[in-house]
């Protein structure tokens, strides 16, 4: 709210004259701030209470998911929906309009925005042979999508310190709700072979497992100078941890693995070389001696799973069966109707030209992260690309879907690579206007 608290302090009609030490005296007549001026500080004052609630907004789509109640096979509740449209997805679009869509301008010259824009286009052109008997649902989702892109360009993109804050704090709420689960997983005394769920769009355990081990990866990527912060830190993180424990989901946990294995690729010093030390000894000693909780479940059918795939995209190779299009996978004497794969996913939907579009996209991330290691946000982006390229490789795997974890692993690091990029591109641009 500085906005508003400098647009206020520019209607008050006191100063002070000389060297500071005169009482205040009352402006001129000619001097009072005329119209203009009170017009200009109401709408300074109405900025920034629109850029409080886009902000809410994204902190809400990431923490309502774990407590609101989900419609039919976990899709977002209608309440859900509705207030992501009042805090988020209407105060994006107003941002990326205003000023002559000074967003957009700000945001074409990235190659990655435009493989973004292509693959938005792709699917929406394919809602014309999707067999679907709402096509316009799929569409507003894919609106959707592109709104959290552009709010958090619109939020963070030339204050990336607001992004390191609002992920902070997101994950330290989601930390609170993951211990709040634990407790009461535990205190119900369940079996060893039950599984942790959350509520609503994570009342499974892999979707759980992997939204509350997205918000561990990022908020292990924000340096704590001091101590109570560290240890705050240090807690939530093993809020986190537990919960995802419970969850037995071991494709997250490969995906936790893989991130603290590679950390020291792109934060070099003795404490991350000491935990992937430690997570190495822990897998070699899982693969030597394998616990029964890794081997019980054994593959999920994945295998099965995946050759079905192969099928269904060699059936439809080129144009896919289109965006949101029902099918069904049997394994195991079980429907399934997705995938469990991100990439087979999006072939069969979206066919080879969808896959052909989001693989330079998902490249052109981690090449922003891996420029940007040095500073919290291309940590961030690298670490959620780690851990999401190999976390959405067994389930998760919808990729321009209504809000769920998968926004979280995909969406979000791919909106936070846009913003460093637009960023650098701003920077560069700087000296060449004012020459």
């Amino acid at each position: 709210m500085t906005v508003a608290r400098h647009g206020l302090k520019d209607l008050a009609g006191l100063g002070t004259q000389g060297g500071g030490s005169s009482p205040a005296l009352p402006l001129a007549r000619d001097a009072r701030p005329g119209p203009a001026a009170l017009c200009m500080a109401a709408v300074r004052a109405c900025l920034s209470c629109r850029e409080a609630v886009l902000g809410l907004g994204l902190a809400w789509l990431m923490v309502g998911m774990l407590l609101m109640p989900a419609g039919v096979s976990y899709n977002p509740g209608r309440l859900y929906q509705f207030t992501l449209a009042a805090l988020l997805y209407l105060p994006a679009l107003w941002f990326a309009l205003r000023d002559r869509a000074r967003l957009w301008r700000e945001l074409w010259p990235l190659p990655a925005f435009r493989a973004f824009l292509l693959l938005l286009g792709w699917a929406a052109l394919s809602l014309a042979w999707a067999q679907l008997r709402h096509p316009g649902d799929e569409f507003g989702r894919l609106c959707t999508v592109l709104l959290f892109v552009l709010g958090w360009h619109a939020w963070a993109g030339a204050a990336p310190h607001r992004a390191a804050r609002l992920l902070a704090v997101v994950a330290w709420g989601m930390a609170l709700c993951a211990l709040a689960y634990s407790i009461v997983f535990l205190a119900q005394g369940h079996d060893e072979d039950d599984r942790i769920v959350g509520e609503g769009v994570v009342a499974t355990a892999n979707y759980a497992a992997a939204a509350m081990g997205a918000a561990c990866v990022w908020l292990a990527q924000f340096p704590q100078r001091r101590w109570p912060r560290r240890a705050a830190t240090w807690v939530a993180m093993a809020m986190l941890l537990l919960f995802v424990g419970l969850t037995q989901s071991r494709g997250v946990w490969l995906a936790l693995a893989a991130c603290a294995l590679l950390a020291p690729l792109w934060w070099p010093g003795r404490t991350a070389r000491m935990i992937a030390a430690l997570v190495l000894l822990a897998v070699l000693a899982a693969v030597l001696w394998p616990l029964p909780i890794l081997l019980e479940r054994g593959a999920s059918y994945r295998p099965e799973i995946f050759r079905q795939a192969l099928h269904l995209i060699a059936a439809h190779p080129w144009l896919g069966l289109g965006q949101g299009t029902p099918f069904v996978i049997e394994a195991g004497g079980q429907q399934l109707t997705h995938s469990h794969n991100v990439l087979t996913q999006t072939a069969i939907e979206l066919g080879l030209p969808g896959l052909a579009l989001l693989l330079p996209l998902w490249a052109l991330t981690a090449w922003s992260g891996w420029r940007h290691r040095a500073e919290p946000l291309g940590r961030v982006v690298l670490a959620l690309w780690v851990y999401a390229s190999v976390a959405l490789q067994f389930d998760m795997p919808q990729l321009l879907d209504s809000p769920r974890p998968g926004w979280l692993l995909i969406w979000l690091p791919f909106a936070l690579a846009l913003g460093l990029e637009a960023r650098d591109r701003a920077r560069r641009a700087a000296p060449a206007r004012v020459d």
